[in-house]
């Protein structure tokens, strides 16, 4: 009986895989319909990728480009909108009055700048500082900005500019080097504390102490020293995108009546104005704190 069974299955498979492959080649016959769908399903599988992948750049390209536009300030922004802006003709350079200059310059955004809000200290004391401070503006000084972060690049030896301001710097000494001249810097970036030696050091040489300053008379001393020096919080230089000139040409006369000058200073200041840079005190701007200094100049992009 055993045997009979085990002869019965070995009928029941074999009928079994005749079956089989009598579908099998069914399904050959037909293969191309599944085959069809099964393509049709592997080429909606690539299309959505391609859309997923798609749509994943482009939310990551619009991110960038959004925080791009939150984090970077412009190069170029005007604070003050009522001043002239009109577009140079013909490639040339917008020219300028010497208010005008000075306008473009107190209204320019400085990057990568704070405005000083505290007094910076002086002599440390108080009813010193706040009488220096009162005069110091009365000649026109204003308060400052200064860097936020440390963007500095060293251009020559010691002396820093911000970033954006030094490479229009070489590139202008660079042009002024093709013309035979030498223009080089004797100052740049000078912080706040490094203004307090400068001042305490010259009013310190002509004897003014601060009971001497606070006692009012000794107000023509004070303000001969304030024509030459700002005070700490003061000065133009604190930004890092201000330069003092000098002209290796002709180092030994005063600013004004060397070759760099003239170079800098021709056709309201073409050569200057290329890279970015204006005079800090030209002819008509005014009184700005300091009598005019010819050599310094302030980067405004």
């Amino acid at each position: 009986m055993a045997f009979i069974k085990h002869n019965q299955k070995i009928i029941n498979d074999l009928v079994s895989h005749m079956a089989t492959r009598k579908g099998s080649s069914k399904a050959i016959k037909n293969h191309k319909k599944p085959r069809r769908k099964k393509r049709s399903r592997s080429a909606l599988l690539l299309i959505l990728l391609i859309v997923v992948l798609a749509a994943g750049v482009t939310f990551y390209w619009f991110q960038k480009a959004k925080t791009s536009t939150v984090n970077d300030p412009p190069a170029d922004v005007v604070l003050n909108q009522n001043l002239s802006h009109d577009s140079p003709k013909n490639g040339n350079l917008k020219e300028f009055t010497g208010s005008e200059f000075r306008d473009l310059y107190n209204s320019y955004a400085y990057p990568n700048t704070e405005y000083i809000s505290d007094d910076a200290v002086i002599t440390g004391e108080l009813a010193t500082d706040t009488h220096i401070r009162e005069m110091a503006e009365k000649r026109g000084y204003v308060r400052r900005s200064a860097p936020v972060q440390n963007t500095f690049r060293e251009v020559e030896q010691n002396m820093l500019l911000q970033e954006r301001a030094s490479e229009p710097w070489l590139q202008m000494k660079e042009k002024a080097k093709t013309d035979s001249l030498n223009i080089y810097l004797t100052a740049a970036y000078r912080s706040a504390k490094e203004q307090r030696s400068i001042f305490i050091e010259r009013i310190s040489a002509i004897g003014l102490t601060e009971s001497l300053i606070q006692s009012g008379l000794y107000n023509s001393e004070l303000d001969g020293i304030l024509a030459t020096t700002a005070i700490p919080g003061y000065s133009r230089h604190h930004t890092g995108y201000t330069v003092d000139i000098g002209c290796g040409n002709e180092p030994a006369i005063a600013f004004e009546l060397t070759v760099c000058f003239d170079w800098l200073s021709a056709n309201n200041y073409k050569n200057a104005k290329t890279y970015g840079w204006i005079p800090s005190y030209p002819e008509g701007a005014g009184q700005q704190g300091p009598e005019p200094e010819t050599w310094e100049y302030v980067w405004v992009g």
